[in-house]
């Protein structure tokens, strides 16, 4: 059984930093459960038909207006992902960013995050706001409170909350009371659980959501930490957590990945110190922070050989030119496992390449 909460209306002006939110919210607290695991020896649970078969995907970050329809799909295709998976924050309410995202020819799930609800507090009844375009724009693909199944690669997507912005608060409720009928986290979790539930028995389920849950850690460099506070603090949302550990508890749902991002990588007031972008979680379970903002960099490369070239040493004759860095995280997945996950830096020039590969985790 979902546990109960207890919910007040308050209201908030400003924000401290770039994850913090101002509106009209919902306050709550909860002793969420953790989802770290606890023993190395945790097995995953139990199902009678796993997927055999090897999927790859491709997580696209906090956007954040670094987005190019033409060069970002020129690059998926070269690391050839069965499944690309966005964590919201496309840009302040960027419909057309998020119509070029709708345009990308590749099987695809999404999810809105909080600056994608920046302006709007409330849907208008006399024409579509920005938050009704965007969700329009995506359609089914737009996954939050939804289930999308994958069949060809035996995997289903279900969504979070949108527009979170993390912490235990609602944010922009007139907007999810209106469209979801959630008016707090109890109802929240319930409906992300009502989402998952009808999975096909031979699929597993990925979670994807803007923000990742409670129960993964407090301090300022963990996957969900306060980074823009002193002492830190577990910023995830509970709701999630709260869900997860139902499905987990109480279904034969396999959740062997849960996908979000919200928390940066680079860290506030520290320009070299980075977030933990993995935690493992009980019942096999990983935790993926996809936001390594900004995703985009500009190098020059030489046309011929698309090696790096330093710009205060640019050698004679040299055919250099500008190029784009673009960064995806990769998830190789194998029998309804985590395998291996890299942040992946693809070099975008005459010819497509991995610049960079760092692995965050492998099994």
């Amino acid at each position: 059984m979902l546990r109960s909460f207890a919910a007040v209306r308050l209201q908030l002006h400003g924000h401290t930093s770039p994850t913090s939110c101002s509106s009209p919210i919902l306050f709550f607290a909860s002793s969420s459960p953790s989802l770290l695991s606890t023993s190395s020896n945790s097995s995953p649970l139990s199902r009678a038909a796993m997927p055999g078969s090897t999927v790859r995907i491709a997580v696209v970050g906090d956007v954040h207006d670094d987005w190019e329809l033409g060069e970002d799909s020129r690059a998926l295709q070269f690391l050839q992902p069965d499944l690309v998976l966005f964590t919201g924050d496309y840009g302040n309410e960027n419909v057309e960013l998020v119509r070029s995202i709708s345009n990308l020819q590749m099987p695809k799930a999404a999810i809105l995050g909080n600056h994608d609800c920046w302006h709007t507090h409330q849907f208008s009844d006399k024409k579509p706001d920005r938050v009704q375009q965007q969700l329009e724009c995506l359609g089914e693909e737009h996954v939050g409170y939804e289930r999308l199944d994958f069949p060809a690669v035996k995997l289903s997507v279900v969504g979070g909350r949108p527009f979170s912005c993390g912490g235990d608060r609602l944010l922009r409720p007139r907007l999810l009371s209106k469209r979801y009928g959630v008016n707090n986290m109890e109802e929240s979790a319930k409906k992300i659980c009502k989402a998952a539930w009808g999975t096909p028995a031979e699929n597993i389920v990925i979670i994807l959501a803007h923000n990742g849950p409670t129960g993964l850690g407090s301090k300022v460099n963990d996957i969900c930490g306060r980074d823009w506070v002193f002492g830190g603090g577990d910023h995830g949302d509970p709701d999630l957590a709260e869900a997860i550990s139902e499905l987990q508890s109480n279904t034969q749902i396999p959740i062997p990945l849960v996908v979000f991002g919200h928390m940066h990588k680079s860290l506030a007031y520290s320009s070299t110190n980075f977030r933990k972008m993995i935690a493992v979680g009980n019942k096999e379970t990983v935790y993926l922070n996809g936001a390594i903002v900004p995703r985009v960099k500009h190098i020059l490369v030489d046309n011929a050989s698309s090696s790096s070239v330093d710009p205060t040493n640019v050698p004679e004759n040299s055919e250099s030119v500008t190029a784009s860095l673009r960064a995806f995280t990769v998830v190789d997945m194998h029998e309804g496992k985590v395998k291996k996950i890299s942040e992946t830096w693809v070099l975008v020039a005459d010819k497509i390449s991995v610049h960079e590969e760092i692995t965050l985790f492998q099994s």
